[in-house]
């Protein structure tokens, strides 16, 4: 990969730590790398900090928390620091051609915000450590490739691109979703209802890890916060965003 200068972006990886986890966030960096004048800023949530000592060269933001993960939490502490007019959300196992990668972030001259793929393959464990320019070579069918499952790849899933002030108008990230699921399918809803939004035909790799166990409590609970706001008007939900906006991205949110 070719040394690329990206100046006045910021790209922010919530993280909760497992083995596994960290050797993908790894190869995420190695992969960043080259991307000259980017922000990185990894925001972790914990009961202590399981990476300040391993010297990743990124901003490092710990949240103290017993509470599950929340990743739109986590997004928002970030954005809170952030002074770039473009913010990049990414998972810590994602990573895709950075050409395109680049023409992503271009589009955001044009909308607000910029889904840079719609296809992620699935790298099993061998792939996964192989070197990042033949992960990138890989060229297979992928989830949201068929017709019948587009639901797998959401608009703000894995990576999104936002102009700073477009995220600053949706309020930023529903920090109601505790645990897995329906965190990424609400921003969604909220870009499509609000802003000016594209999706552009590129492939994304996710690297191998060993599945979570899901806590369905928490997951219907999501569902639940999902489908009430599933049918609103811009202007119920332009009034759910005035109401939430001033208590989101408090880092001492949980503390007694």
């Amino acid at each position: 990969m070719s040394v690329v200068n990206v100046p006045n972006i910021t790209y922010v990886i919530a993280y909760k730590h497992k083995p596994d986890r960290l050797l993908n966030l790894r190869r995420v960096l190695e992969w960043l790398a080259p991307f000259q004048g980017l922000e990185i800023v990894l925001v972790e949530q914990d009961k202590y900090s399981k990476i300040s000592e391993l010297n990743l060269r990124l901003k490092h933001i710990f949240i103290k928390t017993d509470m599950p993960f929340n990743k739109s939490w986590a997004f928002n502490v970030a954005t809170r620091y952030i002074k770039t007019p473009i913010i990049i959300f990414g998972d810590s196992d994602l990573i895709m051609n950075p050409t395109a990668f680049i023409q992503a972030v271009q589009q955001l001259d044009n909308f607000d915000v910029v889904n840079p793929y719609n296809s992620v393959i699935d790298l099993n464990p061998q792939e996964s450590l192989m070197d990042i320019n033949s992960i990138l070579s890989i060229d297979r069918i992928g989830r949201g490739d068929a017709a019948d499952d587009i639901q797998k790849v959401p608009l703000c899933g894995g990576i999104i691109m936002f102009k700073r002030e477009a995220l600053n108008k949706i309020g930023g990230w529903n920090e109601d979703f505790i645990g897995w699921g329906a965190e990424d399918d609400f921003e969604s809803l909220k870009v499509k209802l609000l802003l000016n939004y594209t999706t552009l035909p590129n492939k994304c790799y996710h690297f191998h890890h060993e599945k979570a166990p899901i806590d369905m409590k928490l997951y219907q609970r999501n569902l639940g916060i999902y489908n009430h706001f599933l049918n609103v008007t811009k202007e119920q939900m332009n009034t759910h965003i005035n109401l939430t906006i001033s208590k989101l991205g408090m880092i001492n949110k949980y503390s007694n």
